[in-house]
C-alpha cells in the first residue's frame, strides 16, 4: 500500500455518496456523517442514525474506496452497506 492511498478526501466523498445512495434506495430516513479514520485498520469511519436513535458506526476499508475510484464493481460494497442498514435499521 502506498502512503498516498490512505487516507484521501476523494475516498471519503465517494464512500459518503455510495452510503447515501443506498439509504435513498432503502427508502429510510437516516442521517450519515463522516467520523474520522482508523489508521491501524485503514478504515474510514461513518456514523449513521435515525433521528430518534443513537449513532451507530460503520467502518469501511479503504480498498472499497479505491475500487469505486477506479470504476470497479461496487456490488460488494453495496452488500456491506445494505447488510449494515438491515442489521441496525431494518424493519
Amino acid at each position: 500500500m502506498s502512503s498516498s492511498s490512505f487516507p484521501r478526501a476523494e475516498h471519503i466523498t465517494a464512500l459518503l455518496h455510495q452510503i447515501k445512495a443506498r439509504i435513498r434506495e432503502s427508502g429510510q430516513t437516516i442521517e450519515v456523517a463522516e467520523r474520522g479514520l482508523n489508521h491501524y485498520k485503514c478504515h474510514y469511519k461513518f456514523a449513521l442514525r435515525r433521528p430518534d436513535l443513537e449513532w451507530t458506526e460503520l467502518s469501511i476499508h479503504f480498498q472499497f474506496a479505491v475500487r469505486l475510484e477506479q470504476g470497479g464493481d461496487d456490488a460488494t460494497l453495496n452488500r456491506v452497506i445494505d447488510r449494515f442498514l438491515k442489521r441496525h435499521f431494518g424493519e
